[in-house]
C-alpha cells in the first residue's frame, strides 16, 4: 500500500513539472553559498551540487533532526522517536560518524562520543539562518569525518533586518521572541536581540526546550505494565559579533553553549530510571583580511563536550572530549575566472576518562584551484596531505567538472577521496582498543544533471553516485577494533520543484541507495551483505506549499521511509533480527502574519497527521499525532 502511495505521489510530481505561469524562484543560481570553498561564491560558480535549506524552512522546523530527515539522501534515525532518544545520521547509507557537522564552516568535533558522531540533541535551530548540505567526499577542505558529506549550519550575523525592514537602513537593535507548545507537555521558547551599526553586527539569543516525553522503550505487549515517561530538556545560549574595523578587515567571534539532559531506558522493550547529560562549549573566531585580488583568513574553534551517563545498574560514567582546530588560508582571486586557495589546518583532540587522557594531533596543508573557462566549463581540483600523530601520513584529492550546456541545462562530474581518523575511544578506550588502527579511506564518484525552465520556476536535479570505503573499522568481542571491512554504496537522488501557479509550489525528492559490505569470514575468504540495520534503500518526500500574498502560508508534506532490517537483543542477550515495515508520515504547517508590518506570526502544525503507527528502532516508542501551536514576534 505504501509503495503504491509513493509511486502515485511521485507520478503527480513528474506531471506537475509541466506547469506554467509561475513567478521567478526565490532560490536562483545567483544565490551565494559558503560551503565547498574558502570564500563565498554563487551556485553558478560551483561545479558541486549544494542543497540549501532556507530561513523559511528553518523557521518552520520543530527540530534539526526532523528538518534534515526531509532532505534527499539523508535519514535521521530517531527523528520521530522520544525527544530524548539519540539520533543517527545516515547520509547515502553511510554510518553516523561519516557525516561532518559544521557551524559557520568550522567543524563540531566530539571526541567524547563512540565513533566521533555529534549529538544532534545538543543543536537547536536558534540563530541558524540557513543550512547548506554538500554530499560526497569533502576531506580536502574539512579534514577527517567528511566521508559521506558535510552539513553546514550558517548562523545569522544579526545585520539583515526582518522582512519588512528590507530596503531601509540597518537597525541598531531588534528583538525576536518565539514560543511554542505541543503534545506530551512539550514547550519551546526563544529570545534574541540583534542589530547593526556601521561597523558592527551582533546577535545574542537564548533557547529553552523541555518535555515530559513518552517512554523511550516500548512495552513488549499489552500485558506489560506501563513504562515511565522519559523527559528531557535543552538550554542554549548563542551569540556572535561581526566587527569591521576597516573596509578590509572582518573579525567574527562566536559562542554557543548548550546543555542537554534526559532520561533513558535500559534497552529494547526494557524500562529503567537512567539519566544522561551532555554539556557543550563551542567558542570560535573567524578573521578575514581582503584586498582587491587576494584574501587572508584564519579560523579557530574549540569544542568541549562532557557526557555523563548515570545508569541505575552500572553507576556513573563520565567522558570529557576536547577538540581544537585552527585553519589559516590564502585566497588568490585575480578574476571571476580563476581562484587559488592555499591553506593549512591543525586539529588536536583529547578524551579524558577516569583512567587516562589520550591525545592525537593532525597537521594538514591543502591546495584548491577553481577555473571558469568561457563561462561554461567549471573546473575545480585540489590536494591535501595529512600527518597524524598515530598513523602517520595520508593524502586526499578531488576533481570536479561542471558544464553549462545552455542557460537551462547543466551537468557535473566529480571524484574525490576522504578519510576518517580512528577515534580516541578506538585507539585508547576501555573496550577493544587498538593503537595500530589505520584511517578509514573513501573514494567517491558522482555525476549529475540539472534542468530548469527559462524563468526558473521549475527545476529538477538528478545525481548518481558511488562511494567505496576501505579499511572500515569494526568491533569484535574477541579481537576488539580492527580495520577489516570494505563498504560500497551506489544510488540515485532526484530533487525538484515547480510552481503550479502564483500561489502553489510543489517540491519533492527521492533517493534509492544500495550498499554492499565485504567482511573476512575467518578462514581466508569473505562474506558479503547488502542489508544495513535501520537504513532504508528507498526514501522520498513530496511537499505542497501555499503562499497567499505576505500574510498566510501553509505547507503539507508526505515523507516515505522504506523497508529496512533491524536488530535487538532479548533478555538472554541473544540477537533478534527482523524487517521493519515502511511508513508514510504526513505533516501540516500553517502560518499567519499580523499587524501592519507583518511582524507578529501565529503558527500551527500537526506532525504525523494520520497518526501512523510505525517503528524507527525495534523496542523503542515513536511519537503519535503531535499538534503544535506557537507565536513569533519581532520588534
Amino acid at each position: 500500500m505504501y509503495r503504491h502511495s509513493l509511486f502515485f505521489l511521485f507520478l503527480l510530481f513528474s506531471l506537475a513539472v509541466s506547469a506554467q505561469d509561475a513567478p521567478p524562484l526565490s532560490t536562483t543560481s545567483d544565490e551565494v553559498i559558503v560551503t565547498g570553498a574558502r570564500y563565498a561564491r554563487t551556485l553558478a560558480e560551483s561545479p558541486q551540487h549544494v542543497t540549501i535549506i532556507d530561513s523559511a524552512a528553518v523557521a518552520r522546523a520543530p527540530s534539526l533532526a526532523q528538518l534534515l530527515n526531509e532532505q534527499a539522501g539523508i535519514v535521521v534515525n530517531g527523528a520521530y522517536s522520544n525527544y530524548g532518544k539519540d539520533r543517527s545520521i545516515f547520509l547515502r547509507n553511510g554510518a553516523n560518524q561519516y557525516t561532518l557537522i559544521l557551524v559557520d564552516g568550522q567543524p563540531l568535533i566530539d571526541p567524547s562520543s563512540l565513533g566521533g558522531a555529534v549529538d544532534l540533541r545538543l543543536l537547536s535551530l536558534e540563530g541558524v539562518e540557513r543550512i547548506e548540505i554538500l554530499r560526497g567526499a569533502r576531506s580536502l577542505l574539512y579534514g577527517s569525518d567528511a566521508v559521506a558529506g558535510v552539513i553546514n549550519l550558517v548562523t545569522s550575523s544579526g545585520g539583515q533586518g526582518s522582512e519588512y525592514e528590507k530596503g531601509n537602513s540597518p537597525l541598531p537593535f531588534r528583538i525576536n521572541l518565539r514560543a511554542a507548545a505541543e503534545r506530551y507537555s512539550t514547550y519551546t521558547g526563544t529570545a534574541a536581540i540583534a542589530g547593526s551599526t556601521e561597523k558592527l553586527d551582533y546577535r545574542l539569543g537564548y533557547d529553552y526546550f523541555t518535555t515530559d516525553g513518552i517512554s523511550e522503550a516500548e512495552p513488549m505487549d499489552e500485558t506489560t505494565e506501563d513504562f515511565n515517561r522519559d523527559g528531557s530538556a535543552r538550554r542554549t545560549v548563542y551569540g556572535n559579533l561581526t566587527w569591521r574595523p576597516t573596509e578590509s578587515l572582518t573579525i567574527r567571534p562566536a559562542l554557543r553553549r548548550a546543555i542537554f539532559t534526559g532520561d533513558y531506558d535500559r534497552g529494547a522493550f526494557t524500562d529503567a530510571e537512567n539519566e544522561y547529560r551532555n554539556d557543550l562549549w563551542l567558542p570560535s573566531l573567524a578573521v578575514n583580511y581582503r584586498q582587491a585580488t587576494w584574501e587572508l583568513g584564519g579560523r579557530y574553534n574549540y569544542a568541549a563536550t562532557d557526557r555523563v551517563f548515570d545508569d541505575a545498574a552500572f553507576g556513573e560514567s563520565i567522558y570529557k572530549g576536547r577538540a581544537q582546530q585552527g585553519d589559516v588560508f590564502y585566497n588568490y582571486l585575480p578574476s571571476e575566472a580563476f581562484s587559488l586557495t592555499v591553506g593549512g589546518q591543525v586539529r588536536h583532540e583529547s578524551l579524558a576518562t577516569e583512567a587516562e587522557t589520550p591525545t592525537v594531533t593532525n597537521i594538514s596543508p591543502y591546495l584548491q584551484a577553481n577555473l571558469n573557462v568561457a563561462e561554461r566549463l567549471l573546473l575545480e581540483g585540489g590536494y591535501r596531505y595529512n600527518h597524524h600523530s598515530v598513523f602517520g601520513g595520508q593524502s586526499n584529492g578531488s576533481l570536479a567538472v561542471g558544464y553549462r550546456h545552455t542557460d537551462r541545462v547543466s551537468s557535473r562530474l566529480s571524484v574525490g577521496s576522504a578519510f576518517q581518523s580512528p577515534t580516541l575511544d578506538q585507539l585508547y578506550g576501555p573496550f577493544g582498543a587498538n593503537a595500530e588502527l589505520q584511517p578509514q579511506v573513501s573514494t567517491s564518484y558522482e555525476a549529475g544533471l540539472r534542468v530548469q525552465s527559462r524563468r526558473g520556476e521549475r527545476r529538477a536535479t538528478v545525481t548518481v553516485f558511488q562511494r567505496q570505503i576501505d579499511q572500515v573499522v569494526t568491533y569484535d568481542g574477541t579481537l576488539g577494533y580492527q580495520n577489516q571491512d570494505e563498504l560500497r554504496d551506489r544510488g540515485v537522488e532526484v530533487e525538484g520543484f515547480t510552481d503550479l501557479s502564483a500561489r502553489f509550489r510543489l517540491d519533492g525528492n527521492f533517493t534509492y541507495v544500495k550498499g554492499q559490505l565485504r567482511s573476512p569470514d575467518g578462514s581466508g575468504g569473505t562474506t558479503e551483505s547488502d542489508e544495513f540495520y535501520r537504513r532504508p534503500r528507498t526514501t522520498g518526500l513530496l511537499g505542497l506549499t501555499y503562499r497567499a500574498n505576505q500574510a498566510f502560508s501553509a505547507r503539507l508534506t508526505a515523507a516515505y521511509t522504506g523497508e529496512r532490517p533491524d536488530i535487538y537483543y532479548d533478555a538472554n542477550f541473544s540477537p533478534v533480527t527482523l524487517d521493519l515495515d515502511p511508513y508514510l508520515i504526513v505533516n501540516l504547517y500553517a502560518e499567519y502574519k499580523l499587524l501592519e508590518n507583518r511582524n507578529l506570526s501565529l503558527f500551527a502544525e500537526i506532525r504525523n497527521l494520520t497518526d501512523t503507527d510505525f517503528t524507527e528502532v525495534s523496542g523503542y516508542s515513536t511519537l503519535g499525532i503531535t499538534p503544535r501551536l506557537g507565536v513569533a514576534w519581532t520588534y
